[in-house]
């Protein structure tokens, strides 16, 4: 959202909409508050599923006006003044972002933890620079920070897509506006050569994004190559206004509408975890905005009130500023009360406008407007642009009745925001009902152990601890053969620096499966060598040990052939090494990502059969061991806030750790295996698991333990594990 979301006139628009001329864009404003509505309801509510395509709705938008600006100025001024041009984009746009980021540090330093606040700063760096795509996007494919809460500032990705566009954009412009005077050559050939290095960059973005979207969604959502075709089919449309301006005016309604129909598609069938976004899906909502500018390129914008209406019009003013609030204050407010109640919804809508009208008003746009940063050059290219079709007027409200009407939406945000936050605090410290009957599966009583009291108590602590060790850095707390050697990840190439006690004890234990087993490490290794075991790892994160097709990541719909080889190559190891015990310990979360997409008694009978395969391959399946992975909690580094409550991060345990369960017990006792049932260790006899354990924090983020609380398991890994050894 940049110049896309920005007001492009400096003059006023009337109070009667039969008062704007013909080239002032309504259909524009219009468009871009269909674009604004649509992120806003999406990442509110969730609905409609396809909200956020309404990014690359302004992506079009940007496209088709900032190029037509440059083109025109070089067309009317014959040259390209890049002072001019910057100097108008810092006004413009940093302004108001920089206003968001530092109201959203002085926020985050008031809610969250230290560890938030420290990377939320981080991202509001990132994103003024105008880089945090890239942030975004390398966080995004990094296994160790996949799992980790959301960034109150995650959105400033599309504005760094722009202005790196930007970057570039007007430069090619200016070369060929050279080359055409150098060369004396006419208009049409100047038009032809723009349209044809635009039309090569489209085609060659939009074909890198086809196959990176296959191969690594997840950086194809963040990655300026794998947009940049969006914005230039806005440029071509800019460059090539001149044939949608003999489009017979009885067709432009039906083209604008055919748009805004491609959109509605899009917003409604397109889902953000789905396969082929960015691409090919993204040209829905790309084709529908280009339609819907192609349609009121000249003359009125007949039958389309819904998008030239004042409140339309009005939003599409407002909506860089709507966009940039609107993020913060989901993530922020959702962090202070329920995020799913009405009164979360109504003080957050509220409050993206309570925020958003006056930051609009009283601020960007009137440093906007300002002389700021105004030269000489720019004085000449405005008095140009004014005149042009690529400019539009804004809505203007007397000043009296702007005031009152912003300080009274202020008032009445801020007293549901607080009326939440009274409402919710009594709710919070009521502690889950202790009726889920051993979490619907397993024995009713647990031994009154140490442990399990000190479960039970951190299941009814109203406040967090002092914890120990500090969770400000949580990702340090991670078990240390998680990145030591790259242990997280074993193959040929440093299987030996995977080896964990001396070399002289006597017995070989052997540990397979993904990160969850990576995180048993340091509890495991504290247990048995003391036992006499030296511990071999072959563990690959997202890989687990049952023979099961599933998925690399959950934005991901390709196969996981690198886990195929691994486990192929991991049991290879154990018949050579064959091992005194074999520990198998697998994330539950693996269900969720079959590629059959199975669930309940149909992902349980193929974990099942998934498991028996990998089991008839060991030297002796009685050796092995079958070690359920943590039920999980909530993660500390989001739901510890500094108004948070210790029930925020408690969480019962889910179906899809009942189902590995399950599958895992039926299978040790065909093959005589030891089955060993973890939950006593992380959860309370009815099935509900805390963050943390007396003082100690168990979790780095929602799965994997923290090398303390594991350490600390030794004793009872001892005593579960060894006796079949």
């Amino acid at each position: 959202m940049v110049a896309l979301l920005l007001p492009f006139k400096h003059g006023r628009r009337g109070t009667k909409q039969a008062d704007a001329k013909p080239h002032q864009r309504l259909d524009i404003q219009g468009l871009r508050m269909v674009a604004v509505i649509l992120v806003v309801l999406s990442h509110l509510f969730g609905w409609p599923r396809g909200g956020f395509i309404g990014v690359d709705v302004f992506f079009v938008i940007s496209g088709f006006l900032i190029t037509g600006s440059l083109m025109h100025t070089m067309e009317k001024t014959g040259r390209i003044s890049f002072s001019s041009f910057y100097r108008r984009r810092i006004r413009r746009i940093i302004p108001a972002a920089t206003l968001v980021l530092v109201v959203t540090c002085i926020a985050s330093y008031m809610i969250f933890l230290t560890s938030r606040f420290q990377s939320t700063v981080v991202d509001a760096l990132w994103a003024f620079l105008f880089v945090s795509n890239w942030r975004f996007g390398i966080e995004g494919t990094d296994y160790f920070t996949a799992t980790g809460p959301v960034s109150p500032l995650q959105h400033y990705w599309s504005l760094s897509v722009e202005e790196q566009f930007y970057f570039v954009w007007p430069l090619v412009i200016l070369a060929i506006g050279l080359l055409v005077a150098r060369k004396e050559w006419s208009r049409q050939v100047r038009l032809a050569i723009s349209a044809g290095i635009m039309g090569v960059v489209v085609a060659a973005s939009f074909a890198y994004s086809l196959l990176d979207t296959a191969s690594n969604p997840t950086w194809a959502y963040f990655s300026t190559f794998t947009r940049v075709w969006e914005l230039g089919v806005g440029a071509l449309m800019a460059i090539s206004i001149g044939y949608f301006e003999r489009i017979p005016d009885r067709i432009r309604p039906f083209m604008a509408w055919a748009g805004l129909i491609f959109i509605a598609v899009g917003a409604f069938a397109i889902a953000e975890g789905g396969s082929g976004f960015p691409a090919p899906w993204a040209a829905v909502p790309v084709i529908g905005a280009a339609l819907v500018i192609g349609g009121g390129v000249s003359g009125d914008q007949r039958f389309l009130g819904v998008l030239t209406n004042r409140v339309s019009t009005y939003i599409g003013d407002i909506s860089y500023s709507l966009y940039l609030w609107h993020w913060p204050v989901i993530i922020l407010l959702g962090t202070l009360i329920d995020p799913s109640g009405y009164l979360y919804y109504c003080s957050a809508l509220l409050l993206m406008f309570g925020l958003s009208i006056p930051a609009y008003h009283f601020y960007e746009d009137r440093i906007r407007k300002s002389n700021w940063l105004l030269s000489s050059d720019e004085t000449r290219d405005r008095k140009v642009l004014d005149l042009s079709r690529w400019r539009l007027s804004n809505l203007r409200m007397k000043e009296s009745n702007q005031t009152i009407g912003t300080l009274s939406l202020i008032a009445l945000t801020a007293g549901l925001v607080l009326s939440g936050v009274a409402f919710t605090t009594p709710a919070a410290t009521a502690r889950p009902p202790e009726t889920l009957a051993a979490a619907q599966s397993g024995t009713d009583a647990a031994p009154q152990t140490e442990r399990g009291l000190a479960i039970a108590a951190a299941v009814r602590a109203t406040e967090f601890p002092d914890f120990n060790p500090s969770i400000d850095h949580l990702e340090d707390l991670r078990a240390p053969q998680w990145k030591q050697n790259g242990c997280i990840n074993v193959t040929q190439n440093n299987e030996s620096q995977c080896v964990y006690g001396s070399a002289t004890l006597p017995k070989t234990a052997v540990v397979l499966g993904d990160s969850i087993a990576v995180s048993y490490l340091p509890g495991l290794v504290a247990g048995l060598n003391a036992e006499g075991y030296r511990i071999h790892s072959y563990t690959m994160e997202g890989c687990a040990t049952a023979n099961v097709d599933a998925v690399a990541s959950n934005k991901s719909k390709e196969a996981y052939t690198e886990c195929t080889e691994h486990r192929a190559w991991a049991l290879d190891r154990v018949r050579a090494l064959n091992p005194d015990l074999v520990v198998i310990s697998d994330s539950h979360l693996t269900v969720s990502r079959l590629r059959s997409g199975a669930k309940g008694g149909t992902a349980q009978l193929e974990w099942t059969n998934g498991l028996s395969s990998v089991m008839s391959e060991l030297p002796d399946p009685k050796k092995a061991v079958l070690l359920t992975s943590p039920p999980g909690a909530g993660n500390l580094a989001e739901c510890a806030a500094k108004f948070g409550n210790p029930s925020d991060c408690t969480k019962a345990i889910s179906g899809d750790w009942l189902t590995v369960n399950a599958a895992e017990a039926e299978v040790a006792g065909k093959v005589g295996a030891q089955f060993v049932d973890s939950r006593e260790w992380f959860c309370t006899t009815s099935g509900y698991c805390p963050s943390f354990v007396g003082s100690t924090p168990v979790y780095v983020d929602s799965g994997h333990l923290t090398s303390t609380y594991s350490e600390g398991l030794a004793p009872e890994l001892q005593t579960t594990i060894l006796p079949t050894a």
